[in-house]
């Protein structure tokens, strides 16, 4: 399942993101040219706008009422908890939400701080954005907040 979220759901699509979940977000995008290109690449619109629901069907959004992003994810998860049960934490680009590739180490010399480097083994990069990431300390921080919004404590 692929997603889209509105402006107003910035924190969620990039904890989606980071969850593995495919969801397109731009800021300052008018809500007709949102629609058209969330209809355009077959995308479930993730909004809290309550004038934008109004016009779009059920089945091809979901009405975010939450404020808090760990009730938001709760939202998400009632309806879409399949998409979250196949998805693969860490794969994708938290800025673009490209699927994430290996870099070999060569490949990110220079392009990281020299004590990343030397202490690192393993890269992954978004081969869109360049973006590199690492397993750095806040990993294990980041997977653990994914496992309690996935809803397992």
């Amino acid at each position: 399942m692929r997603f889209c979220a509105d402006e107003m759901l910035g924190k969620l699509a990039r904890w989606l993101r980071l969850a593995g979940v495919d969801v397109a977000y731009r800021r300052e995008i008018p809500d007709p040219e949102l629609v058209a290109e969330a209809r355009r690449e077959n995308r479930i619109l993730l909004t809290r706008d309550t004038r934008l629901i109004r016009t779009l069907k059920p089945e091809e959004s979901l009405f975010i009422t939450q404020d808090r992003l760990e009730d938001q994810f709760s939202e998400f998860r009632g309806r879409f908890g399949a998409a979250l049960a196949e998805a693969r934490s860490l794969s994708r680009c938290a800025e673009c939400n490209t699927p994430l590739l290996p870099f070999p180490k060569a490949q990110v010399e220079g392009r990281v701080w020299p004590y990343v480097f030397a202490s690192q083994s393993a890269f992954t990069g978004c081969p869109a954005c360049g973006k590199i990431y690492w397993r750095a300390t806040h990993v294990e921080k980041i997977l653990r907040r994914l496992e309690r919004l996935r809803g397992n404590p």
